[in-house]
């Protein structure tokens, strides 16, 4: 009895460390070494590219499905483009606000690797600010192994939370954004 109490105390205190550093060191890891950029009116290239008008920023750790990438739904007698879609809720979700980016140091096909929050006027950053998050959340992104520290763990468990409700592309039929850029586009990032 006493080892099976000492395996529950060490189990659940286990859990509880490991939750807690999934959904709050996110939010202190944004700015960990890098370097900040903005805030700034961003424009979207795509579902995980924006602009500030000069620079074009890669999320990191994210990638959404590419414009012109076809994706079915069973209710509708279309097929339609999933990189459109991935755009629009991206544009849906930073509206008016301002972006600020957290350089990471790296540079994908010449844009900076960064990960980016809408701006609330605060130095304080949120998981329910983190462009990248959302993409994964609204279904319209997969995570991917570019991501580093605790956040890589948060983005997955965005995108798990998405794929198993059905949101966004998980509720369609359609090739990941590697997958259809391999088979469709050379040279693609």
């Amino acid at each position: 009895m006493r080892a099976a109490k000492s395996f529950l105390v060490v189990t659940g205190g286990s859990a509880i460390f490991f939750g807690l550093a999934v959904f709050v060191t996110p939010n202190f890891e944004a700015y960990a070494g890098t370097k900040a950029i903005g805030p700034f009116e961003a424009s979207l290239i795509d579902g995980d590219t924006l602009s500030d008008g000069t620079v074009r920023y890669r999320l990191v750790g994210v990638d959404a499905c590419e414009m012109g990438q076809p994706i079915d739904f069973s209710e509708e007698p279309e097929t339609l483009d999933c990189g459109y879609y991935a755009m629009k809720f991206m544009e849906q979700f930073i509206a008016d606000a301002p972006v600020i980016c957290y350089d990471q140091g790296s540079r994908s096909y010449g844009r900076v690797v960064a990960r980016c929050f809408r701006h609330s006027g605060t130095s304080r950053r949120s998981i329910n600010d983190d462009i990248g998050a959302f993409a994964l959340r609204s279904g319209w992104a997969v995570s991917t192994d570019h991501a580093e520290g605790m956040f890589a763990f948060r983005y997955f468990y965005e995108e798990l939370i998405a794929k198993t409700s059905l949101r966004g592309a998980w509720n369609g039929t359609s090739m990941s954004p590697s997958e259809w850029r391999r088979v469709n586009v050379a040279g693609a990032s």
